[in-house]
C-alpha cells in the first residue's frame, strides 16, 4: 500500500490515540496491540528523502485503519472540523482504493421492529445504548441535539445517541437495521435525511429506543464485528399522516462516515 507522508502520519497519529483509548477501556475487542504495530509500521518504514511510503499492514490492521479513520472523520464532522475531516477522508479513501479486496469478509444483520410511540409533549425519541446493564430509560427532559439545523434527526450528548424530532403527539415508528444501503425511494415520503452514527456497543451493545421520561425498549444487539468501531449510515423518511401523528421509517446499515445529507426536504407545512 502507497501513501503520501501526510496520509501515513494521519494514520500513525489516530492509531496511537485509540490504543490509548482502548488501554482505558479495558480493550475489550483486543485491538490495542494491532493499534500500537500500526504506528510502529509507520515509524520503522518511514523513507527518507521521498514523499511517498510504502506501508505493509495485516489485514486485521488494514481493517482497523479503516475503522479508525472512520471514527475520526465522524468526529471531525460532528465538531466542525472540515478541513480535517476532508484530509482523513482522503486518506481512508486511498487506502480502501488500494485494499479492498483483502480486507475480512463481515456478518451480516438484518432486522425489522415496528413501535407506536406517545410522545406526551416531548419533542422527540431517542435511540442509545446504556452505559448500565438494563437501564433502557431516558429520565428528565429530551436532550439537546449537537446540530440545530438538522432536517429532524441528529446526535445528541456528542454523539452519545441519534435524537427525532416530532411535530406530532404520535409516530407510526418502524425501524430496520440493513446488511446495506437500501434503495432509496423518494416518492412516498414528504422529507428524507441521512446522517452517520458511531455507535460503539461499549459497554453495551443493546440499541434502545425511548420517548425521554418513558421506559425504554431494547430493539436488538447491535453486532460489533462489522468494524472494530461501527459505524452506521441512518436515514429518515417521514410523512405527517394526521395532525396527531408522523409515520417514520427508519434504517440503519453499516457504511463509511460521510456528512449529513438531505434526499428531500418536507415541502408540505406541518398540521
Amino acid at each position: 500500500m502507497t501513501l503520501t507522508i501526510s496520509q501515513a502520519d494521519n494514520i500513525g497519529m489516530e492509531s496511537s490515540e485509540e490504543a490509548v483509548l482502548a488501554a482505558k477501556t479495558g480493550d475489550p475487542r483486543n485491538i490495542s496491540d494491532d493499534c500500537m504495530a500500526i504506528g510502529q509500521a509507520i515509524r520503522s518504514q518511514r523513507p527518507d528523502g521521498s514523499d511517498r511510503f510504502g506501508l505493509s499492514l495485516t489485514a486485521r490492521q488494514l481493517d482497523l485503519t479503516i475503522a479508525i479513520l472512520d471514527k475520526s472523520i465522524f468526529n471531525c464532522l460532528r465538531n466542525d472540523e472540515a478541513d480535517l475531516a476532508d484530509s482523513f477522508i482522503q486518506t481512508r479513501d486511498t487506502v480502501l482504493a488500494q485494499v479492498a479486496e483483502h480486507l475480512p469478509s463481515r456478518s451480516r444483520q438484518q432486522a425489522t421492529k415496528r413501535r407506536s410511540l406517545v410522545l406526551e409533549d416531548m419533542p422527540g425519541y431517542l435511540l442509545f445504548q446504556p452505559g448500565r446493564r438494563r437501564r433502557y430509560s431516558w429520565a428528565g427532559s429530551a436532550p439537546i441535539p449537537d446540530d440545530f439545523g438538522a432536517p429532524r434527526i441528529s446526535t445528541f450528548g456528542r454523539g452519545r445517541g441519534v435524537m427525532v424530532q416530532v411535530r406530532a403527539d404520535e409516530v407510526n415508528l418502524e425501524v430496520q437495521v440493513l446488511p446495506a444501503a437500501p434503495e432509496l425511494d423518494r416518492a412516498p415520503w414528504e422529507s428524507i435525511a441521512e446522517i452517520t452514527q458511531h455507535w460503539t456497543s461499549l459497554l453495551y451493545p443493546e440499541l434502545v429506543l425511548a420517548v425521554p421520561g418513558q421506559e425504554g425498549t431494547v430493539l436488538w444487539d447491535l453486532t460489533t464485528d462489522v468494524w472494530p468501531h461501527v459505524t452506521f449510515r441512518m436515514r429518515l423518511s417521514l410523512n405527517a399522516s394526521g395532525h396527531a401523528g408522523e409515520d417514520h421509517l427508519l434504517q440503519m446499515w453499516p457504511d463509511h462516515t460521510t456528512p449529513p445529507t438531505v434526499h428531500k426536504a418536507a415541502h408540505k407545512p406541518d398540521r
